[in-house]
């Protein structure tokens, strides 16, 4: 920026009403809703450096566009961002994605998400399944260390189908108590390590088959896998080399030499 100009946004800068001044602040702080989202997703990179087009880990900074910072590739010459090739590439208006993931939170239909955030109809029915999609596509590749296993269940849900295969529940009823029907009720399977790196997957059925299938060659040798009595997970650790702290929770065993437990799953479920 010319200097002339500098002192012309310095002179406007006394204009500024309180909002404003506050948000100015904020930006410069890179503490706004914006720049906070942009360092969650960049931090991908940092963590795991890959090109989403030929999966080289050989990658250089290459400029910003549109806030964020951009990266070319050695091995391929293409370049990309920290979105591209998830369902989050080219979707824009960042400063609402936060405020829009508010609205799902709160179970809210697609018309009021898209009044509340100020978008139209179509768009807020295709941000919904962008982000509904985002988990699916972020599966962590590889688990090692302490890593803690469990599943948990969710009430079954056709809702929006036009062909269902049960008998809808009127509005109100809820799903019958777990392990009275399986078709009330879909296990999802998360596995996650102490670094953060989760990896889950809905599931027909908890079984060592499943867990083999879904998990082979995800889990490092020689990591400790902390799971609560359930038998899949004996057989699990057999199979992949893993040293296995199995915790009775039901007994009131919940953590073993205040290491292995599996309370950071039980949180993020």
């Amino acid at each position: 920026m010319l200097p002339a100009q500098f002192r012309k946004l310095i002179a406007e800068l006394e204009h500024l009403t309180d909002s404003q001044t506050r948000y100015v602040e904020k930006l410069l702080k890179g503490t706004d809703s914006v720049s906070q989202l942009i360092t969650e997703l960049e931090e991908r990179m940092v963590e795991n450096p890959e090109c989403p087009h030929c999966h080289s880990s050989l990658i250089n900074r290459h400029g910003k566009v549109n806030q964020m910072q951009r990266y070319r590739c050695k091995n391929c010459g293409k370049t990309f961002v920290a979105t591209t090739a998830t369902p989050l590439a080219r979707l824009r208006y960042k400063e609402l994605w936060l405020e829009y993931i508010r609205c799902m939170l709160d179970s809210k239909p697609l018309r009021k998400c898209a009044e509340e955030c100020g978008l139209h109809l179509e768009t807020s029915f295709r941000w919904r399944h962008r982000f509904l999609a985002l988990p699916s596509a972020l599966k962590a590749s590889k688990l090692e260390g302490i890593i803690e296993a469990d599943e948990t269940l969710f009430p079954y849900s056709e809702k929006g189908s036009k062909r269902m295969t049960r008998q809808p529940r009127k509005r109100g009823m809820k799903a019958k108590k777990r392990g009275r029907s399986k078709d009330d009720w879909v296990p999802v399977l998360t596995v996650r390590d102490r670094a953060k790196n989760t990896y889950e997957a809905v599931v027909p059925s908890v079984t060592s088959a499943t867990l083999h299938q879904e998990l082979a060659g995800k889990l490092e040798k020689d990591s400790v896998l902390c799971s609560d009595g359930y038998k899949p997970y004996i057989a699990l650790s057999e199979k992949n080399d893993l040293i296995h702290k199995r915790l009775d929770v039901a007994g009131g065993v919940k953590v073993i030499d205040k290491v292995f437990h599996i309370q950071n799953v039980n949180a993020y479920h």
